[in-house]
């Protein structure tokens, strides 16, 4: 009997892989840069030696794994193991899972990377424990997932979860998905960054392009968390109204789904944490219904990098564990 799977997080720029045992315990790592504008074929490859190298560094053979499970940026077709459309890789109607099982001769099972996300934070970080929580991924923009009595929301057409794309406000900025005024929109990295250019063009100092070779390149996380931590008055001001925002989504959705934990994480989180989340946590508390927030914890996640693989590597557990069960 196999005791390792493998999860992988397949995002815009990079894609991670790692054997994963039973208990959530990570064996070995292996990244690889996208590389998207090759096309669907020659990425897919690349997916699938990331994950051979990753058992190639846990010292282990390709008969030592039992599945693999993987975070993917959607919307999904779950059914059919497909990526309907994802604008960050230009793919649309790609048969991605039957692609990687030929590559690697193993069930593959796939999940939106937001879902993934929060499935791995339930199952092995700050949602341990609980059965109803709502997952907020505040990176390049924003993913989501929710889980209500210890199961993931799909939905009707499989496609739930998608929080980044609640509209705010309909005159609000345009968003990556073609609307106007998603929360990402309003509060991604990518919005910060707008924000602060708009600010810098309004006469509001900032000092956090300095010694960026080119100033229009994307400014990092860990960049924005140094310019914030330093009180940099445009940085300041964009950080704020990104968490003001993230503070109404989160209202709106304790009254929605109530709950028990509200887990924060993704790249921006992590760079500037507890600073953010207070703020998070400030605007939520003073636009909710009492009982929707009595007793509910706002809170960043444990596992940061790791928390799309290791939800893919639940994700593959739970269906070993059923095919287990009907034997």
């Amino acid at each position: 009997m196999s005791e390792y799977v493998v999860g992988i997080d397949l995002g815009g720029t990079k894609i991670y892989a790692a054997v994963v045992d039973r208990e959530g315990k990570i064996l070995a790592t292996a990244r690889k840069k996208t590389k998207a504008e090759k096309g669907f074929n020659k990425t897919v490859k690349r997916i699938a030696k990331c994950a051979e190298k990753a058992i190639e560094n846990a010292g282990l053979q390709a008969n030592d794994i039992a599945a693999v499970g993987m975070g993917s940026p959607g919307p999904l077709d779950l059914k059919n193991g497909k990526i309907i459309e994802t604008p960050n890789l230009k793919w649309v109607d790609a048969p991605i899972q039957k692609e990687l099982e030929g590559l690697l001769e193993k069930p593959v099972y796939i999940e939106n990377d937001g879902n993934a996300g929060l499935l791995g934070e339930y199952a092995y970080g700050a949602g341990k424990g609980a059965k109803d929580l709502v997952g907020l991924f505040i990176g390049t923009g924003i993913g989501g997932g929710v889980i209500v009595d210890g199961k993931l929301l799909h939905g009707y057409n499989q496609n739930a979860g998608e929080l980044g794309h609640m509209i705010l406000n309909p005159d609000g900025p345009k968003c990556g998905c073609g609307n106007n005024g998603c929360l990402e929109a309003f509060a991604s990295r990518l919005a910060i960054e707008r924000e602060i250019r708009i600010a810098e063009i309004k006469g509001v100092q900032t000092s956090v392009f300095k010694g960026m070779d080119n100033k229009s390149s994307r400014l990092r996380s860990k960049r924005l968390a140094k310019a914030f931590r330093d009180e940099d008055p445009a940085v300041t001001l964009a950080i704020r109204k990104s968490a003001m925002y993230i503070g109404y989504g989160v209202a709106s959705l304790l009254n929605i789904f109530n709950p028990k934990i509200v887990v924060l994480g993704g790249g921006v989180i992590e760079a500037i944490g507890e600073p953010y989340i207070k703020i998070v946590r400030s605007i939520a508390e003073k636009n909710v219904f009492p009982v929707a927030i009595r007793n509910v914890k706002i809170v960043a996640a444990q596992l940061k990098d790791d928390s799309a693989i290791l939800g893919g590597a639940k994700l593959a557990w739970d269906a070993v564990a059923a095919k287990e069960n009907k034997k």
